[in-house]
């Protein structure tokens, strides 16, 4: 059984290819994370980033904040959010939960001890894994692509859209 995470440049259809791939393999029960941007909640921020559930909706609120982008271009991370929100997601996935989704990984967890550990120990679960990992580097990234079960797919506009076939067969196969 692989995890498999899609690297890529911005914009260039790294969710979509995780919704594709999902819609392909119809009723798979999902549990992991999202992460979403959205208009702010935070006082000088231009957007804010929550973490959710991949399989409920989630509120947008500053328990569920993990990331503000200041209206100055700096970027903040909630470290706290990760570390219990994000824990808690990893760990209460559906029983019947057949993938886990990690959508996305990056450099906001930098300093997120916890939801890291999380996130490996999920890696060496019995439930694969299907998420996106930043194509930057950080001890944890660097991890989880070294990772012994880790299977990496670069997204480009030349493949986005048959690598959701490619990953459904994968997925399937497993």
């Amino acid at each position: 059984m692989k995890n498999i995470f899609l690297t890529g440049e911005v914009g260039v259809g790294k969710t979509t290819v995780i919704q594709k791939t999902l819609s392909l393999l119809l009723s798979a029960e999902c549990g992991g994370f999202r992460t979403v941007s959205t208009t702010p909640i935070t006082k000088g921020a231009i957007l804010d980033v929550f973490i959710e559930k991949a399989w409920a909706q989630t509120p947008h609120d500053t328990e569920h904040l993990v990331g503000s982008r200041l209206s100055d271009g700096h970027f903040t991370s909630y470290t706290s959010a990760f570390d219990t929100i994000g824990t808690s997601i990893l760990a209460s996935c559906p029983i019947n939960a057949k993938l886990i989704i990690m959508d996305e990984l990056g450099l906001m967890e930098s300093d997120a001890k916890k939801f890291q550990t999380a996130v490996m120990d999920t890696l060496d679960g019995s439930i694969p894994v299907l998420g996106v990992i930043k194509p930057k580097h950080s001890d944890f990234l660097d991890a989880i692509r070294a990772h012994k079960r880790s299977e990496i797919f670069v997204v480009t506009k030349d493949n986005r859209e048959t690598l959701p076939f490619v990953l459904a067969s994968m997925l399937l196969r497993d």
